[in-house]
């Protein structure tokens, strides 16, 4: 179930951001109608809308949402709480990359392995995994 809510919390977040290009565009139009009523000046829908960008861009927030509620699911006590994992998915997908030690094991032992010291710790003391 958290799959599917987290999709839904993707889904939800693209409805918006088609929404919010659909009403530039309406804004558009009313600007352009209220200096002119000629409608050959309007603006085209085609002009904020492109359909398979806006179409795999959805697809891949969709996709994001159903993994992030995948990932979280032993966390999430509740559909709402999937829902929001799956809208935020990819922030908390980028965070949960940004950490050290999965990047220490995903780069084997990364700059821990090689002396360097990590530029976000103060001192450039090493980070601890537990």
């Amino acid at each position: 179930m958290s799959i599917a809510y987290g999709a839904l919390g993707g889904l939800v977040v693209e409805i918006m951001v088609l929404y919010g290009r659909i009403a530039a565009w309406q804004e558009a139009r009313h600007r352009a109608l209220s200096r002119s009523r000629r409608r050959d000046r309007l603006p085209r829908l085609a002009k904020y809308v492109d359909p398979p960008s806006d179409a795999l861009a959805a697809l891949t927030r969709v996709s994001l949402g159903a993994g992030a509620g995948w990932i979280f699911s032993p966390q999430l006590t509740g559909g709402l709480a999937a829902v929001a994992v799956g809208a935020t998915a990819p922030a908390l997908l980028g965070q949960l990359g940004n950490l050290r030690p999965l990047q220490a094991a995903i780069a084997g032992g990364g700059a821990e392995a090689t002396g360097q010291s990590s530029p976000d710790v103060p001192g450039g003391a090493e980070v601890l995994e537990s």
